[in-house]
């Protein structure tokens, strides 16, 4: 645990004084989006990847955290450290009602029962306009703060940013070293001999339900104050719940470093895929290339790129 720790401060402090040394604004958003992505597919691997539990509606933790401090920030005038930890209250309080109706559901059907809530709070979100204001979405009317700092530049936010993600990688990094973290281990692989050994596979499911929400409602607050906007569809949409899989499953399910690796690659390829001039006539092309590729990792990386990267060193060390 020290040598993560030690190896996750450092990879960080080298992020934050190398970026900035060659970053522009547009180079800023995309590492911006890149930690986003690593918090959300935390998030989903942490239910996913070591609980074994597949969500395909992880964008309703997200789209409840998002509102939540959106509306904090704007009628409150809440410091963000506060409306952030309450998206993540309020997404771990939904995340209890969620299970508690769907969690004697195993397999498909639980993630059929997820992308069923998920759907169902995207049209409440669609029609409750005295609250989300519908689909003409909540712009953000204030300049928020963390603790006290103000927080409106991209590499104000990109700071910020890589803090929580770093916080959160070595809270998983912690979370999966305890009983805990075992336990959720131990269901995913056989649940019922989970159960005979005296395991409540119930209560662990539940857990790892609301950590998990917890850590997408606390990304989806700072995804709202981020974008500035936000409105249902680019929230609560399914594009949200599948966006956190890709990225876990690119990376590598049920690894730490997995989500971490799958964000980067796959956001660094949308956006270099949609600069190209040859896919720019054609803006929806550059979706088939982005879908081939996860196919391909699909096929032939079952375990994602840490996979890849696994063979890789295998190889070298076979040579040399």
């Amino acid at each position: 645990m020290k040598a993560t720790l030690v190896s996750a401060i450092t990879i960080a402090v080298i992020i934050a004084i190398a970026v900035p040394f060659f970053a522009d604004i547009h180079i800023f958003s995309i590492a911006i989006t890149v930690l986003i992505w690593i918090m959300l597919g935390h998030s989903w691997n942490l239910l996913g990847g070591f609980a074994g539990q597949v969500s395909f509606g992880h964008a309703m933790f997200l789209g409840v955290g998002a509102y939540t401090s959106m509306l904090l920030v704007n009628f409150c005038n809440l410091d963000m450290a506060i409306s952030l930890f309450l998206s993540g209250l309020l997404s771990a309080v939904l995340s209890l009602i969620v299970g508690f109706l769907i969690f004697r559901l195993k397999g498909p059907y639980f993630a059929l029962g997820t992308l069923a809530f998920a759907e169902i709070l995207h049209i409440v979100g669609r029609n409750m306009k005295h609250i989300t204001n519908g689909g003409e979405g909540i712009m953000l009317m204030n300049r928020p703060t963390f603790l006290g700092i103000q927080i409106f530049t991209k590499e104000e936010y990109f700071y910020l940013a890589l803090l929580l993600a770093v916080l959160i990688t070595l809270f998983i990094s912690f979370l999966m070293r305890t009983k805990l973290g075992y336990s959720f281990i131990a269901v995913r692989e056989d649940q019922d001999a989970a159960e005979a050994m005296g395991m409540n596979s119930v209560v662990i499911k539940s857990k790892a339900l609301l950590i998990s929400a917890f850590i997408a409602g606390l990304a989806g607050g700072f995804y709202g104050l981020y974008n500035k906007f936000i409105d249902p569809d680019m929230t609560m949409s399914v594009h949200m719940s599948v966006e956190m899989i890709f990225v876990t499953v690119l990376g590598g399910i049920g690894t730490i470093i997995g989500p971490i690796i799958g964000s980067t690659v796959l956001i660094s390829m949308q956006e270099y895929l949609k600069s190209l001039e040859l896919l720019q006539a054609f803006p929806s092309l550059y979706l088939i290339v982005y879908g081939l590729l996860i196919m391909f990792v699909i096929v032939y990386l079952p375990g994602g790129l840490v996979e890849g990267l696994q063979r890789i060193r295998t190889i070298v060390k076979g040579r040399f």
